[in-house]
């Protein structure tokens, strides 16, 4: 009975391993967003009058540089540790409005 309580437990070990690496895997890339209403949503939030019309050539980083991925951006949107660019919560700005503002930067490309 020790053997088969054992091969059980393995097997519960296997599929959480197996759970969390999916889960991580569905972090890292972005949800597909919508870019129309992120253009709509970069330009309520204001976003434009820092970083430029199209995510580019304003005061602020370039939203459209390479290498800047979707877990970078979301970090940066919700934790700026900027004096100038707020952070912004789920309650501020729900994580489909972020998806979709990357999702406009990204057909700016």
């Amino acid at each position: 009975m020790v053997n088969g309580a054992m091969k059980v437990w393995q097997g519960l070990v296997v599929a959480a391993f197996l759970l969390g690496g999916i889960a991580l895997s569905s972090c890292s890339s972005p949800p597909e967003g919508n870019s129309a209403e992120g253009k709509r949503w970069f330009g309520l939030q204001r976003c434009d009058g820092c970083h430029g019309v199209n995510g580019s050539g304003g005061k602020a980083p370039d939203l459209r540089r390479p290498g800047l991925g979707y877990r970078e951006f979301m970090n940066k949107v919700r934790n700026s540790k900027s004096a100038i660019m707020p952070s912004y919560s789920t309650e501020q700005l729900s994580d489909l409005k972020v998806a979709d503002i990357f999702s406009y930067l990204q057909e700016k490309k």
